[in-house]
């Protein structure tokens, strides 16, 4: 028998690997997200620093600096020594301690977790106020000289304590003048610029045989000068003159008397 061949036939399938795209995330809008934006890392000093000056303070205001680090507050500076930290919430600050006729120089900076920024700073000058402005109160030390006499067999100078009302709550006005030991002594005095006056009739200063005379009495003070005290112009020196005069009574004869005044406010404590 003739040899039989078996063939067998083999059949090589091929497989080909096809990369399908994979999209890429996007966001809401169905656009491709770009690289996220790194937070600043630089303290700006805030912008806009200036200062007001209002009476006897200084407003300061600024305003909070775009781009900046995180800010947790801003530290302010008066003539390079610290005057106090706001917290950054805060864009202005009144400094009531200053004074008439000084100047001064504000600093301001930021303060961030990582440091401060670099200062800001602006310059204010606290103006005086004239002396018509300045509200006469309170004791005063006086005393009297006498440049005139007629009448009298002796007349020396005085020294008294006034006292003087305001008969408004703020500034400079009409005032009560009261003398601090002989209390039934008072009048109106009527303000006039930096100028006071008025009159009383009463008992004063003159004995015609033992007995107190009746007087009339004349003032007229004028402000020479003044000073801050607790945030308010006040007068603190006076100068004047008081003039006195007396009808012939008790078997006296008529009077009249001069004195030229200087009176000093007297502070507590």
């Amino acid at each position: 028998m003739a040899g039989t061949r078996f063939g067998v036939r083999f059949r090589w399938v091929v497989i080909l690997l096809v990369a399908i795209p994979i999209p890429l995330a996007c966001d809401s809008g169905g656009e491709e997200s770009g690289p996220t934006s790194s937070a600043p890392t630089k303290i700006l000093p805030p912008e806009g620093f200036s200062a007001s000056p209002d009476g006897f303070s200084v407003v300061l205001s600024w305003s909070a600096p775009t781009g900046s680090a995180k800010i947790v507050s801003y530290e302010v500076r008066r003539n390079g020594t610290p005057l106090e930290a706001v917290s950054a919430d805060e864009t202005t600050l009144t400094d009531f301690d200053v004074g008439p006729g000084h100047s001064y120089t504000y600093e301001i900076r930021s303060h961030g977790p990582s440091g401060f920024s670099d200062p800001l700073s602006t310059d204010a000058k606290i103006a005086v106020p004239p002396l018509r402005a300045a509200r006469l109160e309170g004791n005063f030390g006086v005393k009297a000289k006498v440049v005139d006499q007629s009448g009298y067999a002796t007349f020396e100078g005085s020294t008294f304590g006034w006292h003087f009302r305001p008969k408004c709550g703020k500034g400079p006005c009409n005032v009560t003048w009261r003398d601090v030991t002989d209390k039934h002594m008072h009048a109106l005095l009527k303000r006039k610029q930096a100028r006071y006056s008025g009159s009383y009739t009463g008992l004063f200063l003159v004995k015609c045989e033992g007995t107190r005379s009746t007087s009339f009495v004349e003032l007229s003070l004028k402000v020479v000068k003044a000073r801050a005290i607790a945030g308010e112009w006040r007068a603190t020196r006076l100068t004047g003159t008081l003039s006195s005069s007396e009808l012939a009574q008790f078997g006296c004869v008529s009077s009249h008397a001069e004195q030229a005044v200087q009176a000093k406010l007297r502070i507590a404590g």
